[in-house]
Formats: C-alpha cells, structure tokens, sequence
C-alpha cells in the first residue's frame, strides 16, 4: 500500500538493492491527507511511473471512489471497493460492500472489461511467486537492469535477436 510516488521510488530502490525479490503488487491509496491525492492526475502519473511487470490496485475513499475506480478500470488496473472506505452511494443514501462490489462489477462490463474470477486474481496477483536474483525480478517487473560497475550511460533491456 503506497500513499504517493516518493514510496514506490523506495519500492524500487529496495528491489534493486535485492532485499525484494518477487511480484510487485501495488495498491494505491489514493484519500489525499498525506496519501496520493484524489485527482486523477495524481492517479495517471502513478500509473505511468508504476512498471510494466507490477499490478497496480487502486484505493480511494467517499466520493472518489467511484470516479477514481472507473479511471481505473478504463486504464486496465485494478480497484477495491467495501464499507471500509465508502458507506454511501448518494448523500444520505447507504451502501454495502456487495452493492458496491455489484457497481463496478457492472462499470466494469459497460466500459468492456472483464471481471477476474477467483483463480485469475490469484493469478494476477501471483500469489506464492518470488524470484531467485535481483537481475530476474527487474527483468519480470519490466524494469531496466542495473548498472554493472564501472558502466556508463543508461543501462538497456537485453535487446531480442
């Protein structure tokens, strides 16, 4: 659970390091008050810096739930919804984690995006995976290799033949 860009640059200083060696499965905690804000920019470049290889969730609160979750959806990430961070679908009108899990379901088939089943999101969400070496988790998270001392430049992904 990251709160804003700053932690997912330490995520990544820890896995280059090799202290973390797996899937990188993020969720985004996006309430503002120190946290990611609710804005959808804010959303987008979190995206956009998150590596190809990782899962990215998305997490908000009250009103931004739903539009911050159907950004989401349209982008190809995934959401989390229940009572623990939305009581209400109108003002003054209460909602329960399955009638919010029953929206997005729905926001999700009316954008043209599937639903995972329980084993998919088991395997989305890779659960028991981990890597043998730093070099293979950069590789799995689509993330450049480290720089091999004495290395000038940028380091390149290995190019395919």
């Amino acid at each position: 659970m990251l709160g804003h860009i700053a932690q997912l640059e330490t995520v990544e200083r820890l896995i280059r390091r090799g202290i973390y060696k797996g899937p990188l499965i993020l969720n985004l905690v996006a309430i503002g008050g120190g946290a990611s804000g609710t804005h959808p920019a804010d959303l987008l470049e979190f995206a956009r810096r998150t590596p190809d290889g990782a899962v990215l969730t998305i997490e908000s609160l009250m009103r931004s739930v739903i539009p911050m979750n159907t950004i989401a959806i349209a982008l190809g990430l995934h959401v989390r919804v229940g009572i623990e961070d939305n009581i209400w679908r109108r003002k003054g009108e209460r909602m329960t984690s399955v009638q919010q899990i029953e929206q997005v379901v729905r926001i999700s088939r009316e954008i043209g995006r599937d639903v995972a089943t329980g084993p998919e999101a088991r395997d989305i969400y890779q659960i028991g995976v981990q890597y043998n070496s730093t070099e293979e988790t950069l590789a799995k998270l689509g993330m450049v290799p480290n720089r091999e001392p004495g290395q000038r430049g940028v380091p390149l992904r290995a190019i395919a033949a």
